[in-house]
C-alpha cells in the first residue's frame, strides 16, 4: 500500500473550534501544539502559505529574522480575518548580538517587519554573540509587553546555563531539531526541573533517511488509517512536544494538523522509541546532543 494512500484531505472535515491542543507554558501562556514553520519559504510565497493555513485551522506561526519573510507573516495576520488575540507568532532574533543595544536594533528590526503591536514569542535563535546580554534585553522587552512569552533556540547543556543561571525569566521554550529519528530525550530530561517545553523544529526530519516510507511508521499508520507522517508527529505531540513542521501545500497542511483524533498505543510508542538513532539528521547546531537510545 502506497504511503499516504489512507488519507484524503478532500475527505476531511476541520473543525477549527476543537482541532487543536495546547501546551501551557511556564508563564501560564497558551501556545498551540502543532503551528506551521516557514523556514525557506519566500518572502512573495509566505503570506499566501500563511493564509492558507490559517484557513485550514492553524492559529500558530513561526518565523524567524533569518527566514526573511516576517513581512509576508505579518501581512497575513492583517490580511486573514482572524482576531489577532486568537493567533499565536513566534519569531527569532539571529544577529550574533553583544551589547543591548545591538539587540534592541535587531529586535526592532523583526517588529517592523512584522508590523506587529506584540509578538506572542520571541526566541534568541542560536547560542552566539553574547547569549545573557540578548537574554536580559529580552526580559526587560517581555516586562514592557512587547512579547507575550520568551524562549530559546537550539541551546544544549553547554550554552543552556547562560540563559537560565542569571535569569529573572525562565525561558518557556527550548526549540531544536526533534523527530522520530532523533527524539532528544536526554535534552528533553534535561530541561523538565527547569519548566522548560520542548519544541521541535525539523519534527519530519526534512523527508530525510525515508522517513515517510518507515516500515514501523507504515504499518502503525494503516492500523489507525493515517500517514507515516501523521504518525511521527503523533508521536511528539503524545511525548508533550510542540511541533512546527513546515510546508508550502495546503492538502500537507491539513495532513500535518488532523492529528488529534487518534491515540498511538503503548505498543506503537514503544516500536517508534526503537527509531531513535540518537543522532540529529541536519548536521547543525554542530553542539547538538550525541546519545546512545539504549541507555536511555
Amino acid at each position: 500500500m502506497a504511503v499516504g494512500s489512507l488519507w484524503n484531505p478532500r475527505h476531511q472535515h476541520i473543525n477549527k473550534e476543537s482541532v487543536m491542543e495546547y501546551k501551557v507554558l511556564n508563564n501560564g501562556l497558551r501556545m498551540p501544539m502543532v503551528g506551521l514553520g516557514v523556514y525557506n519559504i519566500s518572502e512573495r510565497e509566505t503570506q499566501r502559505v500563511v493564509e492558507d493555513a490559517i484557513s485550514v485551522g492553524y492559529r500558530s506561526i513561526d518565523t524567524a529574522a533569518m527566514y526573511y519573510n516576517e513581512k509576508g507573516v505579518g501581512d497575513a495576520v492583517r490580511a486573514c480575518g482572524v482576531p489577532r488575540e486568537e493567533l499565536f507568532i513566534t519569531t527569532k532574533i539571529c544577529d550574533s548580538c553583544y551589547t543591548k543595544e545591538e539587540t534592541l536594533r535587531t529586535v526592532d528590526h523583526s517588529m517592523k517587519q512584522l508590523g506587529l503591536d506584540y509578538v506572542d514569542l520571541m526566541l534568541i535563535h542560536w547560542p552566539v554573540g553574547n547569549p545573557t546580554v540578548m537574554w536580559h534585553t529580552l526580559e526587560e522587552l517581555y516586562e514592557q509587553g512587547v512579547f507575550k512569552a520568551i524562549g530559546v533556540s537550539n541551546f544544549y547543556p553547554n550554552t543552556f546555563p547562560k540563559i537560565v543561571d542569571d535569569a529573572k525569566v525562565i525561558p518557556v521554550v527550548n526549540q531544536c531539531e526533534t523527530h522520530v529519528l532523533y527524539q532528544q530525550r536526554k535534552m528533553t530530561e534535561y530541561l523538565k526541573p527547569y519548566n522548560v517545553a520542548m519544541e521541535a523544529w525539523s519534527p519530519l526530519a526534512e523527508g530525510r533517511n525515508s522517513i515517510f516510507k518507515n516500515k514501523a511508521l507504515v504499518s502503525i499508520g494503516e492500523k489507525h488509517g493515517k500517514t507515516s507522517a501523521q504518525v511521527a508527529l503523533k508521536f511528539m505531540i503524545q511525548n508533550d512536544i510542540i511541533i512546527i513542521p513546515k510546508t508550502t501545500h495546503r492538502e500537507r497542511m491539513i495532513e500535518n494538523i488532523n492529528l488529534f483524533d487518534f491515540t498511538l498505543t503503548d505498543d506503537d510508542l514503544r516500536e517508534i522509541r526503537l527509531l531513535d538513532t540518537g543522532r540529529n539528521v541536519t548536521g547543525w547546531p554542530s553542539d547538538a546532543l550525541i546519545y546512545n537510545p539504549e541507555n536511555r
